[in-house]
């Protein structure tokens, strides 16, 4: 299995966005905010990031969105539906938390799958 991020597996347009948010589930697993939106027969499971400017200054935010992608990358295959997630990060994190969000993510895939 390859590892790989490629541009198909990145959520871009403002409605897909607006569609997760509106048909959805929000789950929340410290220190991420998570909303994952199944869709079945689609190719696979596609990323959008909001991490606004409460989470820091640019390079904090940008060490979040790193983050973010990696633990995507690794783990996105143990989906067992695939699906659009739109990852946030919890307002009360700090970049020290940052370490926490590969965990955070396996806990939250397991939730996304007894979706």
């Amino acid at each position: 299995m390859r590892y790989t991020f490629p541009a198909g597996a990145r959520l871009r347009r403002r409605r897909d966005f607006q569609r997760v948010h509106r048909q959805g589930v929000r789950l929340q697993v410290f220190p991420l905010r998570i909303w994952y939106c199944k869709r079945p027969g689609a190719g696979g499971s596609r990323l959008g990031l909001a991490i606004g400017r409460r989470a820091g200054t640019a390079a904090v935010r940008n060490r979040w969105k790193r983050a973010v992608r990696e633990a995507f990358r690794r783990h996105r295959h143990a989906l067992s539906t695939p699906g659009d997630i739109v990852v946030s990060v919890s307002w009360r994190s700090g970049k020290k938390d940052v370490a926490k969000t590969e965990e955070a993510f396996l806990k939250a895939i397991a939730l996304m799958n007894d979706v």
